[in-house]
């Protein structure tokens, strides 16, 4: 076996292979990491048997240097771009043996930029001396070198590497992706990595996703840095392109109208209605990480334990006597906050914001048909709120505050995913340009505010989403069940009542204005008028809001070829072959 290594390393029978990073929010490829193998059927194929191997018989410096200079030059050779990840062994930066500037000198040698390389240390050894770790850490850094830690979660390290490391990168163990979609505690546990990642200023990257659950999950929790066989395997020919992600997948991140408080469900630490109230004290004493215990009854949640209702009784002159024996139904809150799975975040947000007993505690309850689900945190539904409010902030139109192009792209394709059955209405205004010219753009924007009132009145009033698109366009997303033509024929009446009221008393009287025309005319414009077109799209041809948009565009034009208020209901419900994207 040491004459095998031996053989591969000199005979250059180690090959790498190259696994794909995908930035899922910009559609783009960060880079990719080099993974290296034997050749095919043998016995050293695999990285487990190599650099087991490899430890046994006092090579880990060769083959690591090896296996760098092996993927640096394929990367040179096959013109890649983005970042080179290389995984090292920590370790291995400390052997007393392990030629240093090696690196640096291969890199420019190829050509590489030594910014575009990324050492990877992985979490899974243990480190045998940080300071010296850090010493050789600070070399790479100034070669121009960037650092990642690999693997975090897994190991032994953890945060004590990454606070003494400082890494540019922090790569999640694929343990905690793994199903993190239905998981609470893996979600907690990451949620806490990004928001230390904020701090210190580190990117975080997912790895080992396998399901397009799991990439949602990661993407709605802010984490669009992705790696994994999902988004592509391991091979010799590195990806020119990021791979099409399913609609479901694209990174459209604001969802909060939707959200429901299940999102920050976790299990917690539960009593049965008949555990005596000193076992209760006991674990509250044992665990001061516990501040609330619901309590339940055959799986239904009856009551909830607060520990400073348990620490005041026990604190009293007689407290234990009368409490300790007596059953903990005795000593809970039997009228806490329970909440349904389902229930919207904003829904629950105004029930705790608007009780102020409610919002003194730190715990509520949630259930699902009935039956204990989990617990979530006053603090952490507030916060997560908060992250929301500010995502929408992002995305809103600046001037009437609706949703803009990202949550309407992300409201269709959520449709056609799910196969619902929806109708789309553009809404744009006749005349539109040369009212501006003649009143200003001060007085159009009072237009077109008024618009999207109203707007709102009938349509979210209604239960439909409304999102601004820009300027004088606004599209909405109707429930088929809904009576959307009555909704339609609404809109255009009041929108024809109230429209005169943005002109002047002259203008009104001859019912238009006279401005000059695209090529300089002067030429008489009537009243504007509210072109109403809708489409009924077909989820089984149309895959994505873009072919929804082209279906839309030409409805749209068709409503607006009458100067009046005209509503034009298509009857095609999905785009010609080859058609060309319109963005309306």
């Amino acid at each position: 076996m040491t004459d095998s290594l031996t053989a591969l390393i000199a005979q250059g029978g180690l090959r790498p292979l190259f696994q794909p990073i995908v930035d899922t929010r910009q559609g783009g490829l960060i880079g990719h990491e080099a993974l290296i193998r034997g050749p095919a059927g043998h016995a050293l194929e695999f990285p487990y048997d190599l650099f087991g191997e490899a430890k046994r018989v006092g090579m880990l410096s060769e083959l690591d240097l090896t296996c760098r200079e092996a993927a640096m030059q394929a990367y040179s050779q096959m013109e890649m771009e983005g970042y080179l990840f290389l995984n090292v062994n920590p370790n291995v930066l400390l052997d007393k043996q392990h030629p240093r500037g090696c690196t640096l000198r291969l890199a420019r040698e190829l050509g590489i930029p030594a910014e575009k390389i990324v050492i990877e240390l992985s979490e899974q050894y243990p480190i045998q001396n940080p300071e010296d770790l850090k010493q050789a850490v600070h070399r790479y850094r100034e070669g121009g070198f960037l650092i990642a830690i690999d693997d975090l979660g897994a190991g032994y390290s953890g945060l004590k590497l990454w606070s003494e490391v400082k890494p540019d990168f922090v790569k999640i163990d694929r343990y905690f992706i793994e199903h993190i979609d239905g998981d609470p505690i893996k979600r907690e546990f990451v949620q806490s990595i990004i928001t230390l990642a904020r701090g210190m200023q580190s990117r975080v990257i997912a790895e080992g996703i396998e399901t397009g659950d799991e990439l949602r999950q990661l993407q709605d929790m802010g984490i669009h840095y992705c790696q994994g066989y999902y988004l592509g395997r391991p091979q010799m020919t590195p990806l020119a392109a990021p791979p099409r992600l399913p609609v479901s997948d694209q990174s459209l991140p604001l969802r909060h109208h939707k959200e429901t408080i299940a999102l920050l469900a976790r299990p917690g630490h539960t009593v049965d209605i008949n555990t005596p109230v000193h076992r209760v004290f006991d674990t509250l004493l044992a665990n001061g990480q516990l501040h609330s215990l619901p309590v339940l009854d055959r799986g239904i949640p009856v009551g909830l334990v607060r520990r400073e209702k348990i620490m005041e009784l026990y604190s009293g002159s007689y407290g234990r006597a009368l409490y300790a024996n007596k059953c903990i139904k005795h000593a809970m809150d039997a009228r806490p906050l329970v909440v349904d799975w389902q229930s919207p975040l904003e829904r629950v947000s105004n029930l705790i914001t608007d009780d102020d007993e409610i919002s003194d505690h730190r715990h509520f309850i949630i259930s699902r048909q009935g039956r204990y689900y989990g617990l979530a945190s006053v603090r952490g539904l507030l916060r997560t709120m908060t992250e929301l409010r500010l995502l929408h902030a992002r995305y809103a139109n600046p001037l009437t505050l609706l949703p803009g192009n990202v949550p309407i792209y992300r409201e269709i394709d959520e449709a056609l995913q799910q196969q619902r059955d929806f109708y789309v209405a553009y809404f744009d205004l006749n005349n539109f340009k040369p009212y501006n010219d003649v009143y200003g753009y001060a007085q159009g924007d009072k237009v077109i505010q008024w618009v999207a009132r109203l707007l709102q009145e009938v349509l979210v009033g209604d239960g439909q989403f409304l999102g601004h698109v820009g300027g004088d366009d606004f599209v909405a997303v109707l429930d088929g069940r809904c009576d959307w033509p009555v909704l339609c024929d609404t809109i255009i009446q009041r929108f024809e009542a109230g429209i005169a009221g943005f002109y002047s008393a002259e203008d009104q009287l001859r019912k238009g204005i006279v401005a000059n025309s695209r090529s300089g005319e002067q030429i008489f414009y009537p009243l504007l008028g509210m072109a109403i077109g809708v489409v009924h799209p077909d989820s089984r041809n149309c895959h994505c809001h873009e072919d929804v948009a082209s279906l839309t565009s030409h409805a749209k034009q068709q409503a607006k070829r009458r100067q009046a208020s005209h509503c034009f209901i298509s009857d095609r419900r999905a785009p010609h072959q080859g058609e060309s994207i319109a963005t309306g």
